[in-house]
């Protein structure tokens, strides 16, 4: 069984891209309860990722997008997401379907470059304008791979509200010690904002070709 589970993992790994980082765990994935009468349309439109499990990277950002009923995600890093044009933005995107109509933050998703399917797809944690907190976790054979990921609606998070994501998932008895920083210092910024930790402002960005 255990040759099997390392196959699985070496299966999984060699198919996706570098850049997505997990947890690997035998059995079923952990119960994480999602955010009560969770609203996608309060929760669409551009994250900062502030943590991520088993990943630093200069800037990560998310998109989600609610058209006529489809939702989709869309995932950059080192850059941000083109709100006007999101769809157009180079990175990768993932199609979110609603499990349970009773449980709208319970979702699934699947990304094109994932050749295993689904995965749940869960927001535990959110006041849709300040923080978002994801679990993410796909079943394969005899175990399970497990990610989490705190965002932010602006490239910086106030360590209060970090805590408090990774307090939420403690309670499920999650391992959090794979949370790394995502430093968002590189992601686009207008020239007044010199650093996202020390300012209290919204930034305003230019794309290119503005």
């Amino acid at each position: 069984m255990y040759t099997w589970f390392l196959f699985s993992i070496g299966l999984m790994t060699s198919s996706v891209p570098l850049i997505r980082a997990d947890d690997y765990g035998w059995g079923e994935c952990p119960k994480v309860d999602p955010v009560p009468d969770f609203d996608y349309n309060k929760f669409s439109g551009l994250w900062y990722v502030i943590e991520k499990f088993d990943l630093s990277s200069p800037c990560w950002t998310y998109y989600f997008i609610n058209q006529n009923g489809t939702r989709k995600l869309i995932q950059t890093y080192n850059q941000t997401v083109n709100e006007r044009e999101p769809e157009k933005t180079p990175g990768t995107v993932g199609d979110l379907e609603i499990i349970h109509e009773s449980e709208p933050g319970f979702m699934s998703v699947k990304f094109s470059d994932n050749i295993i399917g689904k995965a749940d797809y869960i927001i535990y944690f959110t006041d849709y304008e300040n923080y978002g907190g994801i679990f993410r976790c796909q079943k394969f054979l005899f175990g399970h791979r497990r990610s989490a990921t705190i965002l932010s609606r602006k490239p910086y998070l106030s360590q209060s509200f970090t805590n408090q994501a990774r307090a939420k998932l403690l309670s499920y008895k999650i391992d959090i010690t794979s949370f790394k920083s995502v430093d968002p210092y590189f992601c686009k910024y207008p020239k007044s904002l010199k650093s996202p930790s020390n300012s209290t402002e919204s930034p305003e960005f230019s794309w290119p070709g503005n």
